[in-house]
């Protein structure tokens, strides 16, 4: 049987401690909701990734755009203007630039949102009491563990410095 062991801290360090000691002992941590971003847990939320996916989106934009470019000049419909050579590339390379840079900030946006990991609407953890207290300044921490081994979660939160704890059955 499976249960969640929650615990509310009012300060970020025993909220740490408490992280800390129960993913090194291996335990999954299934939620944890702040009431800002801790700068002790590495890069913000979301921004894994943002940057590779602006220069890879806004190149592959720009080199598409380069190639339709080339492709309808040279090939699709050559036309001779002024004894001009029909592959004139510094005349094709205004628009590919201003493109990939918005390809790219699309492209980085889109990864920001798909990283997030934002909520639905409305979600289950919000029936969960806790989240009142999330919202209002503390720092909630939710560990799966199972049944038998529910009391040494709530002891190693209760021991980090947890204010209020409790187990979820399903």
């Amino acid at each position: 049987m499976t249960a969640l062991a929650l615990a509310c801290f009012e300060d970020e360090g025993p909220y740490l401690r408490a992280r800390v000691r129960l993913v090194a002992d291996g335990r999954r941590v299934v939620g944890e909701w702040l009431p800002y971003a801790a700068e002790s847990l590495g890069e913000g939320v979301g921004r894994a990734g943002v940057r590779a996916a602006v220069i890879w989106v806004g190149l592959a934009g720009a080199i598409a755009l380069f190639a339709l470019e080339v492709w309808s000049a040279v090939w699709a419909y050559p036309f001779n203007e002024g004894g001009r050579p029909l592959f004139s590339w510094p005349a094709f390379l205004v628009a590919p630039v201003e493109v990939g840079a918005l390809a790219g900030a699309i492209g980085g946006v889109a990864m920001l949102f798909r990283n997030a990991g934002l909520t639905k609407l409305h979600h289950h953890a919000f029936d969960i009491d806790e989240m009142l207290r999330a919202s209002q300044g503390a720092f909630v921490l939710a560990i799966a563990c199972d049944a038998q081994d529910a009391t040494t979660v709530l002891g190693i939160m209760a021991q980090a410095g947890a204010t209020h704890s409790r187990l979820v059955t399903s």
